[in-house]
């Protein structure tokens, strides 16, 4: 039990009572211990533990903060640095890219504004010169200004006219070293019909520039596309699921308060010792909190989420400077998806948040609040790694979630079923999403959940079994052996954890975590090794030593993790059995050691993510290959 000095002025009387039998500490089913009644002796030793509190131990966890916090601030500067000396235009060597930027600069810009439903050109300015074009010389007409072009079509063949109307450009005398003559250029612009992803403008949605414009203005698309994603419409994917994720930690957070109050209040003021299960040889008390260094050592996760929200700004106002300097067809480096990306960040906030409140009483029910964002974070990881290549993908993250999210709901089912019944049940549902995905990947390069897209794999299983007997039987070179490899050892490595599940009978809601982290991992090192092998690309300096620190400290984290000094998920005789003294500055123990590596490790991990495709800032995303 936890006694306060301060409510138990006079001491305290303990009385031991002796059970009959060994079941309530051993979890076993009454009566499984009958025939050993009669010949059963314990010996029973009480000790008394002197718990440290604030107030003689408050300089080790001002320092502990300090110290982190300069840790953090420093990386982040040096990281913040490191991003932007590779996306300065002055990091690029390439030769071969050289007159790219150099084209690139001799082209105009201009800025592009919408007006009453309308787009329009305004501030021109030619690089060579500097001289700007008046507005007088852009404006719009509709269909009835324009001679010869017409909704749906014309005798020149340009095409349908959407409802923004049409751009025209009035160059006669504006630029300098040129004929003086009138020159006009006529531009239908469309309105796109999906949302432009964030460095890649849809090939389709570009402006075909023909002969007859003036060459020296040139419609720049890409302005379009950018003051599109700029707008609340284009952003609701992003932002909308940035937000949806502090709604569900915030209404996560009010009920586990609560929760966590309760059980609080039974621990200390009704004797009810069972109720959290802490290392209690190694209690440092704060106010209500008995176990206050592991609430504390969460702090590296909120503000190392903060940091990498800090950085994805920053990253994200580089490469915007970047991509104004090229127009549509000219578009470079792959796409970011910064609203993932500041999700991840918010991730790590959360998941500090939570697993505070966690180990505030941590027992069997509140490990499943600590664990919610550990899920969200795996599955935003992958989706962000897959849309690298392939454009603005934020929608893929709902329906990934909502699977995941059902997976746990079935989790419930394991309370209710018998082992044989319930993991029967779950791997066969887990074989066909493997399946179909597998499927779905190697042959579209795409992967989902939908029903519709499950049933069409399903529907055409008979070429997919041909296609796969010629692969293996070497009869079918056209495929790359690194695709048949790559598919081979996703699908070999979840069909050993179906294995392991069905054999092991782990605890469900910790066997789809370990899914979802191995299937993250194994993406990512799939991304990793065809951008390096397959592809060629160097990557940046700062991804490798940032990923080559986060293996680092996973490492040291795991290590730590696995010397567990409590367990929710045996009895409380057997968890405390575990116990032991502070290891590290007389407050800390292993855990607390895993909450700030693993912070730590989670972090780099982001940041390697992140920049990884720094390389490839300068490149025409019409020569980037997709995994």
């Amino acid at each position: 039990m936890v006694a306060h000095r301060t409510e138990f002025p006079d001491g305290v009387h303990v009385i031991v009572l002796s059970l009959p039998d060994d079941d309530a500490c051993i979890l076993s089913p009454v009566g499984s211990h009958n025939n050993t009644r009669d010949t059963r002796t314990k010996t029973v030793v009480l000790e008394v533990y002197d718990h440290a509190t604030i107030s003689s131990t408050w300089y080790i966890f001002c320092s502990t903060a300090i110290i982190l916090t300069i840790i953090i601030i420093v990386a982040t500067t040096l990281i913040s640095a490191m991003i932007k000396r590779t996306l300065s235009p002055s990091s690029v060597s390439s030769e071969d890219e050289r007159p790219m930027l150099g084209e690139s600069a001799m082209r105009p810009s201009y800025q592009v504004e919408v007006m009453e439903g309308m787009y329009s050109a305004g501030g021109l300015q030619h690089r060579q010169n500097g001289r700007p074009l008046s507005q007088e010389n852009s404006h719009f007409c509709n269909e009835q200004e324009a001679d010869g072009i017409e909704r749906g079509g014309n005798e020149d063949g340009i095409g349908h006219v959407g409802r923004r109307g049409i751009l025209a450009l009035d160059t006669s005398g504006g630029i300098e070293g040129g004929n003086s003559h009138n020159t006009q250029a006529v531009v239908p612009v469309h309105s796109p019909s999906f949302l432009p992803a964030t460095t890649h403008a849809p090939v389709g949605e570009s402006m075909d520039i023909n002969d007859s414009f003036n060459p020296r203005i040139v419609l720049w698309w890409k302005s379009v596309a950018v003051h599109e994603a700029g707008t609340a419409e284009a952003q609701v994917s992003e932002v909308g699921f940035q937000n949806s994720l502090i709604i569900m930690g915030v209404f996560a957070a009010l009920p586990t308060s609560e929760l966590l109050r309760s059980y609080l209040s039974m621990v200390l003021h009704h004797g009810k010792e069972d109720q959290c299960f802490w290392n209690s040889r190694c209690l440092t008390a704060f106010g209500f909190l008995p176990d206050f260094a592991r609430v504390f050592t969460n702090y590296g996760y909120i503000l190392l989420g903060v940091a990498f929200v800090i950085i994805v700004k920053k990253h994200k106002n580089l490469t915007s400077n970047i991509l104004k300097q090229f127009r549509a067809k000219n578009s470079v480096g792959v796409t970011h998806c910064y609203g993932l990306f500041v999700s991840l960040g918010y991730g790590l906030i959360m998941q500090g948040v939570m697993s505070a409140l966690y180990h505030t009483c941590p027992n069997s029910v509140t490990i499943k609040f600590d664990m919610m964002f550990m899920y969200v974070m795996m599955v935003v990881a992958v989706v962000t790694i897959w849309g690298l290549r392939h454009g603005d993908v934020t929608h893929h993250v709902y329906p990934t979630v909502i699977t995941v999210g059902l997976a746990l709901l079935v989790a419930e089912a394991r309370m209710w079923l018998r082992r044989e019944w319930f993991w029967g049940l779950l791997s066969t549902v887990y074989v066909i999403l493997l399946l179909s995905n597998a499927v779905l990947m190697s042959t579209y390069g795409i992967w989902s959940f939908s029903l519709s897209k499950l049933w069409h794999v399903w529907s055409a299983w008979k070429p997919v079994a041909e296609k796969l007997k010629n692969v293996m039987g070497e009869q079918d070179t056209s495929s790359q052996p690194m695709q048949v490899a790559r598919v081979l050892v996703g699908v070999g490595s979840n069909i050993g954890l179906i294995v392991y599940g069905n054999l092991g009978d782990p605890d469900v809601y910790n066997f789809i975590l370990i899914v979802c982290l191995v299937n993250m991992g194994l993406y990512f090192a799939n991304y990793v090794m065809m951008k390096k092998l397959s592809f060629e690309e160097k990557g940046t300096v700062l991804a490798w030593v940032c990923l080559a620190f986060s293996i680092l400290l996973w490492i040291i984290a795991l290590v730590f993790f696995f010397q567990r000094r409590s367990d929710s998920e045996r009895s409380p005789a057997d968890s405390r059995n575990k116990n032991s003294p502070c290891d590290f500055l007389h407050v800390f123990d292993e855990h607390d050691i895993w909450h700030i590596t693993s912070s730590f490790a989670l972090f780099f991990f982001f940041v390697a993510l992140l920049t990884m495709d720094d390389d490839l800032c300068w490149k025409s995303s019409q020569e980037i290959k997709v995994t």
